[in-house]
């Protein structure tokens, strides 16, 4: 039992245990706070810290005070933690110039997104799914058809090849002649130190993360810093993040193909193939993995939630505003899922990304930036069309079913988490099938050894 646990340190992880941290991570958050994990108001906060003190401008400083996310900065570090394990930086990859544009737009849209649809895909997926929300369910599925947009127009432009969960360099090196798996990334010649557009966004990086830490060390002029927050605090939040880092960069999870997994079915591998993406993404989403851990992570926070509720030590979260469902909702789900398939990562995928060295999460951060921009520079014009009037009186779907529907409010929660536990179930059971493989198998290997066992290629050791 020891040896196994030493040997899933420098090993890539199945999806469901990366899904397991991250519901770990959540419920963390929940206990000490009686919410889920916020991130992107966060994210404009540390922006915000170099736009005042380098530039001493408050483009995005109108509306969000200086200050620092310490659940981002453990993120990131997560995520480096992962990269030191398995002595393996993804700086290696090598992006074409129209991925890395792709990316920064993603950046831009996604960013835009979590104004006007109040909050990320994490927000609504990872918190708002667990916490029954109305609005959640309402991006998710505004959005999914837009994902599936994006992708198609990703491999329109002969970028399908970048698609992958993760990039390992044992995985490149093997199939670098495998016209089913294309591996663009891999470039013998490519040295990360000599890139300059690689260079210059990790600047921005760097800048980025830097600021807000100095300033929450050493000062007390910024949101969330020492002073502010104390020790504890700051440990507490860092602990989250590390978690919420170190889960998602061992597998590769991503709210993004997670929910993309399951349409996966109506399509054929040639659909793939004609769009340059690797025959192992196919077979990744066809064995539902990425959904393996999203449901994880989602039905270990919900059973939380709901324990938690009905013994009244917590709260059942508000992840949509007080009204329940905007117009925003419904327009920011495109929005946020567009955005997510072009950085290949959803917000906290790319704090995770980051931190493995990902040059496309590179290009995505001053997308954010920009992306922020237009909302708080016209919120006064925006928030009266978006979040004036509330489409729904009710928060949760239960709340809403008991109302219409009849019935006791908490047989309407139990039977949402059975639903939820039924899609998990789910979602092990088709992937143990299409893949051919045990549950013990589907349990035990990540995502390479599952997906390249089943295309006749084993390279588990």
């Amino acid at each position: 039992m020891l040896s196994e646990i030493k040997d899933l340190w420098p090993r890539q992880w199945p999806f469901w245990l990366g899904g397991l941290f991250v519901g770990l991570s959540e419920i963390v958050y929940y206990f000490r706070y009686d919410s889920f994990i916020v991130v992107t108001t966060g994210f404009a906060q540390m922006f915000a810290v170099s736009e005042e003190y380098l530039f001493g401008i408050d483009w995005v400083g109108r509306l969000y005070e200086p200050g620092i996310h310490w659940v981002i900065i453990g993120a990131v570090l997560g995520a480096r933690l992962v990269a030191t394990a398995e002595r393996e930086s993804r700086a290696w990859v090598r992006y074409h110039w129209k991925m890395l544009l792709i990316s920064f737009i993603g950046g831009l849209l996604f960013s835009f997104g979590t104004r006007i649809a109040g909050g990320c895909t994490t927000h609504h997926f990872i918190g708002g799914l667990p916490s029954m929300s109305i609005a959640s369910w309402v991006v998710l599925l505004s959005g999914i058809p837009f994902a599936f947009l994006a992708f198609l127009l990703a491999m329109k432009v002969g970028m399908g090849g970048y698609f992958r969960h993760q990039d390992t360099l044992e995985v490149a090196k093997r199939f670098k002649s495998n016209p089913e798996q294309p591996q663009p990334g891999l470039h013998a010649g490519y040295r990360p130190l000599g890139d300059p557009i690689r260079l210059l966004l990790s600047l921005f990086l760097l800048v980025f993360l830097a600021m807000p830490v100095v300033f929450a060390l050493f000062t007390d002029e910024i949101s969330g810093g020492i002073s502010d927050i104390g020790w504890v605090e700051v440990g507490w939040l860092m602990a989250v993040g590390l978690l919420l880092g170190f889960g998602i960069a061992k597998c590769g999870f991503g709210t993004e193909c997670s929910v993309m997994a399951p349409e996966a079915v109506f399509t054929k591998p040639e659909f793939y193939l004609r769009g340059g993406v690797p025959k192992s993404t196919y077979h990744m989403f066809r064995g539902m993995l990425p959904l393996q851990g999203f449901m994880v992570a989602i039905v270990m926070f919900n059973l939380f939630i709901v324990a938690s509720w009905l013994m009244g030590v917590g709260d059942i979260p508000n992840a949509s505003g007080e009204a329940g469902l905007y117009w925003g909702h419904i327009l920011g789900g495109p929005l946020l899922a567009v955005g997510a398939v072009f950085m290949i990562g959803c917000e906290v995928r790319t704090y995770a990304r980051l931190g493995l060295g990902y040059a496309t999460a590179l290009a995505a951060l001053p997308g954010f930036y920009i992306g922020y921009l237009p909302y708080t520079f016209f919120s006064e014009q925006i928030d009266p069309v978006i979040f004036s009037d509330g489409l729904t009186d009710f928060i949760t779907i239960p709340e809403w079913a008991a109302f219409y529907f009849g019935g006791d409010e908490v047989l309407w929660i139990i039977g949402y988490s059975l639903f939820l536990i039924a899609i998990l179930l789910f979602s092990f059971g088709y992937g143990r099938r299409f893949l051919h493989v045990s549950m013990m198998d589907l349990l035990r290997k990540n995502t390479d050894e599952l997906v390249y066992t089943e295309l006749g290629r084993k390279i588990a050791s």
